[in-house]
């Protein structure tokens, strides 16, 4: 398994230049902000780490799609690499190991696609190291 470079793990280079903040009905206290991070995500008490990535993401939690369903109030474990931007290593990237819990859970048009809104409930930082993800690729190598 390749892992993401940073380039990979941010795949917009602007996402604060047309952010669209949710307005509107939004109920979330901190508005998610458009970031597509590379995401690792473990459910249904599986150790096997789905390769996704967010859609959207605040410091309380984030939306992601996957192709299998999710339960709410289901615990998860993910870690979502974060691109570190630092000039003496463009590459470089850190892990979020997440404890998180899926509150929403919404069937994407007629496919085997399934939106996850997530809430984090705490985290680690990995740094240096390429954490053993036990991985298993996304259907659509999402």
């Amino acid at each position: 398994m390749r892992y993401p470079s940073a380039k990979e793990a941010y795949a917009d280079p602007a996402p604060f230049e047309h952010a669209a903040f949710h307005t509107g009905n939004e109920r979330r206290s901190k508005p998610r902000v458009p970031l597509h991070w590379t995401l690792y995500v473990a459910c249904n008490g599986s150790g096997v780490r789905l390769r996704t990535s967010t859609r959207d993401i605040n410091k309380d939690g984030f939306y992601c799609l996957l192709d299998q369903p999710v339960r709410p109030g289901e615990h998860i474990e993910c870690d979502i690499v974060v691109p570190t931007h630092e000039p003496q290593q463009p590459g470089d990237v850190v892990y979020l190991r997440c404890r998180a819990q899926a509150v929403r859970v919404e069937k994407i048009g007629a496919g085997l696609k399934f939106g996850l809104a997530c809430r984090i409930e705490d985290y680690c930082v990995i740094r240096g190291a390429r954490p053993n993800l036990g991985l298993q690729e996304d259907g659509d190598g999402v």
